[in-house]
């Protein structure tokens, strides 16, 4: 394999990372319930965001036990048309949750304040428990 060929996952420890193809990667985490209204969006390092989204793949409880079990509460819905190519919005399904935009801007910035990933996850989690598994 060339180095061509080769892809990496570099995590910066920055709040906005520029890609080669131009798009700006800004990631943002909720800490807190959706449902209360003293959560923000605050901004995060890419590192904190990929941490805060794998921890979310497990199930918390199962976490404590030192289980590793699938999350049946995780939720993850793309915001392409929103934020850009490859943006999403991911949520454990109760204290934490993260949005990646694509366009340099922040979540409000694009329409999904948290009142909006609160009716989000209300539909989402409505119309499909399993909506963890969604890329």
């Amino acid at each position: 394999m060339n180095t061509g060929e080769r892809v990496r996952l570099v995590l910066t420890g920055e709040h906005e990372v520029r890609t080669s193809e131009g798009a700006v990667l800004r990631f943002f985490l909720a800490r807190g319930p959706l449902a209360d209204p003293d959560t923000v969006w605050e901004r995060a390092t890419d590192a904190d965001f990929q941490h805060g989204y794998e921890l979310a793949l497990f199930d918390p409880q199962g976490l404590d036990a030192q289980l590793l079990l699938p999350n049946p509460h995780r939720m993850q819905l793309a915001l392409d048309a929103l934020m850009g190519p490859g943006s999403f919005f991911w949520s454990d399904g109760a204290d934490v949750s993260g949005v990646l935009t694509t366009n340099g801007k922040a979540p409000e910035e694009c329409g999904f304040g948290l009142a909006t990933a609160q009716a989000s996850a209300r539909v989402d989690g409505d119309a499909d428990a399993d909506a963890g598994g969604a890329a």
